[in-house]
């Protein structure tokens, strides 16, 4: 689904998985992906490991990926903690989030995106 209709939809994202926010989708500019509620690990030191790649069907031309963060699942709590403006000859970018942020969900946001191709985003923890 390439939009967040409701609160409460995300899915839980454990240790080693993956999830998709978009599948090869026509994703349109200015719309946020489904959360994803990262698994906590009860340790007394917190192992953090979690990136973002997106994918383009082509060429995406001029476009922002914002990867977002919150502790609500609400579309108005999400904050941008990252953004992926760069892809590689392969239309594929990534990033990686720092140690020092730990949300409790997080998504995306397609903020521009000059040309009509498809979108995947995926997010690893």
């Amino acid at each position: 689904m390439p939009s967040y209709t409701t609160p409460g939809q995300a899915k839980l994202l454990r240790d080693n998985t993956q999830g998709i926010l978009w599948a090869g989708e026509s994703v349109p500019a200015s719309t946020l992906s489904i959360g994803f509620l990262l698994e906590r690990i009860n340790r007394s030191f917190y192992p953090w490991g979690l990136s973002f790649e997106v994918s383009f069907s082509g060429a995406p031309g001029t476009f922002e990926i914002d990867l977002m963060a919150a502790n609500t699942d609400t579309a108005g709590s999400y904050i941008q903690i990252g953004t992926i403006t760069t892809v590689n000859s392969s239309n594929v970018g990534r990033w990686d989030m720092p140690s020092n942020i730990w949300p409790k969900y997080v998504a995306g946001y397609i903020k521009t995106l000059t040309n009509a191709v498809n979108t995947t985003l995926i997010v690893t923890k």
